[in-house]
């Protein structure tokens, strides 16, 4: 806990993009959390190499990297629910250790202490216009539609290399599991 009123200054390996405001939400919900020591240890980056996800937290680094397409000025509210989740798996992590889930109850108890709905996932429909106009925008209906796609390629390569394996081993198929 901080002194009243005094708060440490902010660590330089923030981001110059990010308000003061919404540093001192960091250090707020950090401060709610009771983790206020991870503060100086955090790094927050963007990236355009995020394509399928708004952000992405890594414990052993103390590291938060968040989409280069939340700066957009139309996605500030997005930019802070996306950067409150991602450092509550720093927290919950800080908290309860490596071994819950990531996105588990005392994720979700965090989430709700910061104010935010605990949630996974964001509808296409609920992102601000900028995602629609980027070009590889995160969690577009076509990107979901060509992993799901793909998720069926990989199962049914699997049931013929099993299959294939069978039938060069010179042996008969017991089991072939039935996929729809």
């Amino acid at each position: 806990m901080h002194r009243a009123g005094v708060r440490p200054p902010i660590s330089p390996s923030w981001p110059s993009e990010l308000s003061i405001g919404l540093r001192q939400d960091v250090c707020a919900w950090l401060e709610l959390w009771g983790v206020s020591e991870l503060e100086p240890h955090i790094t927050i980056c963007f990236s355009r190499r995020l394509r399928s996800s708004l952000g992405r937290a890594h414990f052993s680094r103390s590291l938060v990297t968040l989409q280069t397409t939340l700066l957009d000025p139309t996605a500030t509210e997005l930019l802070r629910e996306v950067l409150c989740h991602e450092l509550a798996h720093l927290a919950a992590y800080r908290l309860h250790g490596m071994t819950i889930r990531p996105h588990g109850p005392q994720w979700k108890a965090l989430l709700v202490a910061a104010g935010y709905r605990p949630s996974v996932t964001f509808a296409a429909e609920a992102l601000p216009a900028c995602f629609s106009r980027h070009p590889r925008g995160a969690l577009r209906r076509e990107q979901a539609s060509r992993s799901r796609r793909k998720h069926r390629m990989t199962r049914a390569r699997a049931l013929f290399h099993h299959i294939a394996h069978a039938l060069f081993m010179d042996c008969r198929v017991l089991f072939a599991p039935h996929h729809s």
